[in-house]
């Protein structure tokens, strides 16, 4: 005769299977995301000690390997305290490359998630860029260096979208403020639904080739009531010349 579980063993069974559900559940990640300036969410630097920039390559939570602070110092943002527009090295102002991530969220833009079983898209309105985030899914063995990289994800806690991104190349900056990174770059994102009208992002930024270990950084977002790419930002070099033609070049005071 076939043996019942205990009400002990069964318990124990639905307790297990429920955790698994939560932890599987995708979290509604819908509506238009733009960065909270109240909480950071607008900078020029992902440093949390230094989000606008005024201690570049003194920071002291970015451990620097040498070269990748030599290299943030020689840089010339088109942004922050001690900004260049005119001179800058910023090769997405410069040259209109795909600015990468997490770069691309110290841009005052709105994100937006569409959702499907198999993949979540992530949209930008820069560019307009997106990112695909294969679900049930696993990287490649050997990843083509790519600007965006190669992502897979998986829900947590019925709240939390997790993004694991590997196959950068090393075109990008991490943030505005020149901060570099290798093609050994290793990016975990966390995408937590705080609220109705808030979420959180969570970022481990794991680079042995530019920084001595992991790092973390945080950007924070809120429900914008514009539409979706009402703001269309388009990068041109041409209207980047005109920019600096019409607006910085006054700006700025003759050396």
């Amino acid at each position: 005769m076939r043996k019942l579980p205990t009400p002990a063993f069964a318990l124990l069974l639905i307790m297990t299977s429920c955790v698994f559900l939560q932890a599987q559940t995708p979290v509604d990640l819908s509506g238009n995301w733009a960065p909270d300036p109240n909480r950071g969410g607008i900078g020029q630097s992902l440093s949390l000690s230094d989000i606008r920039g005024q201690k570049r390559g003194q920071e002291e939570d970015i451990p620097y390997q040498p070269w990748a602070r030599e290299k943030t110092l020689s840089e010339k943002p088109s942004t922050g305290p001690d900004s260049d527009f005119g001179g800058t090295t910023d090769p997405q102002v410069l040259y209109c490359e795909p600015p990468g991530v997490p770069h691309i969220y110290l841009w005052p833009i709105k994100t937006k998630f569409v959702q499907t079983p198999e993949a979540v898209y992530i949209l930008h309105e820069l560019g307009p860029y997106y990112r695909v985030v294969w679900l049930n899914s696993k990287h490649p063995d050997d990843p083509d260096p790519q600007w965006w990289g190669h992502s897979i994800g998986w829900y947590e806690n019925g709240d939390t979208l997790v993004v694991d991104t590997i196959g950068f190349n090393d075109k990008t900056w991490l943030d505005q403020m020149g901060h570099p990174h290798s093609d050994q770059l290793h990016l975990v994102e966390r995408y937590k639904r705080l609220d109705a009208t808030s979420m959180q992002l969570d970022i481990t930024i794991d680079d042995p080739g530019a920084y001595t270990k992991p790092w973390n950084a945080r950007r924070t977002f809120i429900q914008s009531s514009t539409g979706f790419l009402r703001y269309q930002q388009i990068c041109s070099v041409r209207e980047n010349q005109q920019f600096f033609d019409n607006l910085g070049k006054p700006a700025v005071p003759a050396k």
